[in-house]
Formats: structure tokens, C-alpha cells, sequence
């Protein structure tokens, strides 16, 4: 499964004048299981919430994952407690940022590699690189 960083969505949504809009639309438009968390889609409606009503932001929340033909993907329980999950993943984020990464970008990571994807693809590559066993890759990598 292809996880899709928020960077993605943001400039095939917002960004139509991009020069990777067109590279970013055919890696969108490609066969294949793709993913994203939930913690991309709330970015993505914070970004969108600046130029969408209430009712357009709601739909986009909603069916986002249709929009796309992905799955939303959640952080998995750990322990038998809320509190015990919690300690749990607060622990394995805290672990990503110790590699020199911010808070959302970790906990975006840690979901990624919590359902085994196998690439995870965004333009910012060196937020990634080297901080987790999955292949991280530009939509251009997957087009050309």
C-alpha cells in the first residue's frame, strides 16, 4: 500500500498553476492500494478551511476518501487501556521526533509504518529520508 503525504492533496486541490500539478495528477490518477492518516485529511481541511465554507469543508471531511479511492487510515490501539494506548504511541512519536522530526510529521510516519505501507510518497522527501524503513519518493518517481 502507497501512503500519500498531505503535500500531495494540497496542490491538487489549491494548487492547480503548480509546475507538479500535472506530474501530481497522474500519480493520483494511478491503479494501486493508496492511503493517507487522518491526521493528513484534518491538515489538509485546516489548509482548505482558509477558502471553503463550513458546508464545502464537511464535504471534503466526509468524502475525502472517495474523492481519492484511498483508505483513511488511524493510529492503531496499543495495551488494553486508552491510557496505556496513549502512553504507547505518545512514546513511539516522541521516538521520531528524536530523529529531527516535527510533531505532525512524525505522527504521520508512525501510521504509515504502524499498516505496513510500502512507499511513502510526498515532495518533501527530506522530511522522511532516512528516518524509517519505508522507501520515501516523489510522485515523479512513480510517473517516470
Amino acid at each position: 500500500m502507497i501512503f500519500l503525504d498531505t503535500d500531495i492533496f494540497v496542490i491538487d486541490r489549491l494548487f492547480p498553476n503548480d509546475e507538479r500539478h500535472e506530474t501530481n495528477r497522474r500519480f493520483l490518477k494511478r491503479d494501486g492500494e493508496k492511503a493517507t492518516s487522518i491526521y493528513n485529511l484534518l491538515e489538509l481541511c485546516g489548509i482548505s478551511s482558509f477558502t471553503l465554507t463550513p458546508t464545502e469543508l464537511t464535504k471534503l471531511f466526509m468524502n475525502f476518501h472517495q474523492q481519492y479511492n484511498l483508505r483513511v487510515l488511524y493510529p492503531k490501539p496499543y495495551g488494553t487501556s486508552a491510557e496505556e494506548t496513549t502512553r504507547q504511541l505518545v512514546s513511539r512519536i516522541f521516538e521520531k521526533i528524536c530523529m529531527k522530526m516535527n510533531y505532525s510529521d512524525a505522527q504521520i510516519l508512525l501510521i504509515a509504518e504502524e499498516h505496513n505501507c510500502t512507499e511513502f510518497v510526498t515532495w518533501n522527501v527530506k522530511h522522511f529520508n532516512e528516518r524509517t524503513h519505508l522507501t520515501v519518493t516523489t510522485p515523479d518517481g512513480f510517473v517516470n
